[in-house]
């Protein structure tokens, strides 16, 4: 009897082995942990930047695993993040909080193949003003990511951190230069035609970067992303970068979008109530010249009652 119940679980662990080899194989890489399998770096996109300027981070992501890696980053991409910004005494200057969005979005899912470097764009000052004296500055990037292959059953998996280190320069303004920079990007947001995943991405946040131009200079550009941006959430981001900028040039322009589009108020619903609330906003900066501009429009237009934004 204990030859047979030797040879038995000789049998099983066998059989165990066996069936398990395939699982072995397919999970071995998994069992690292996540800073074992992602070799994580930063960088922005070039050297000095103009105070209000938009500053481009990519994060390069590289899998050191022989297979398939999906990263998410969260809802439209940028729930993941955090910012700061720190002068030369390590004082923070600026900070950005998690951005949370509600609504259909996308999912801000990064596929990285087995050996290759996955990236990642986002603008920093979507998180944090670029507003800032001339000097250096080192910025923070906090980053809580999840893996798809940690997700079961409907459930995500559990919430992985880490924190990015970068330095920027911010130069005396120079205003015929910044208004070089807005061009060009505007060329390549409105005028380049996609013909790839790729480019359409990065027509995508060359946009945001437009929208979230800190200055006077970017008016222009904003009030046609308030009206042609692909997505509802780009264009309140434009309109209240339009609000930040406290001109009259923004105020006449949210205007005329709700007068030209009187006749076919569906063309502008997802953003009427906002851009009527976006001049009443405007009207609190106290200017004399905007408030005179926008008498008329208040007698006519009631300002509504809008729902909290999520982030």
């Amino acid at each position: 009897m204990m030859i047979m119940s030797l040879k038995w679980l000789s049998y099983l662990l066998v059989i165990n082995i066996i069936l398990g080899a395939p699982i072995d194989m397919l999970t071995n890489t998994y069992a690292q942990k996540p800073e074992e399998l992602l070799d994580w770096g930063i960088e922005v996109s070039k050297n000095t930047f103009y105070p209000g300027e938009p500053i481009l981070l990519t994060l390069k992501v590289r899998n050191a695993t022989k297979q398939e890696v999906k990263v998410n980053f969260g809802a439209d991409g940028i729930e993941a993040f955090t910012m700061e910004i720190r002068d030369h005494s390590n004082k923070v200057v600026a900070k950005g909080d998690k951005i949370r969005r509600s609504g259909v979005m996308r999912m801000g899912l990064v596929r990285i193949l087995p050996s290759k470097v996955g990236r990642k764009s986002i603008v920093l000052n979507q998180w944090c003003s670029t507003l800032l004296p001339s000097g250096q500055y080192h910025g923070i990037c906090g980053v809580e990511y999840r893996l798809r292959y940690e997700s079961r059953s409907h459930k995500a998996g559990p919430i992985h951190i880490t924190q990015l280190e970068f330095d920027i320069t911010i130069v005396e303004m120079n205003r015929g230069e910044f208004k070089k920079i807005l061009e060009q990007l505007s060329k390549q947001a409105f005028k380049i035609k996609a013909k790839s995943r790729k480019e359409l991405e990065d027509k995508r946040i060359t946009k945001e970067m437009l929208a979230f131009a800190e200055s006077d200079l970017a008016v222009p550009y904003q009030l046609k992303l308030a009206t042609t941006a692909t997505t509802t959430w780009m264009k309140w981001d434009a309109i209240n970068s339009l609000v930040r900028s406290g001109t009259l040039e923004a105020a006449e322009g949210l205007m005329q979008i709700i007068s030209e589009n009187e006749d076919c108020r569906e063309c502008i619903e997802d953003i009427k109530r906002e851009t009527i609330d976006a001049i009443y906003r405007l009207r609190e900066t106290g200017k004399p010249d905007i408030i005179n501009a926008t008498d008329g429009f208040v007698r006519k237009y009631k300002r509504p009652v809008l729902a909290k934004t999520v982030d």
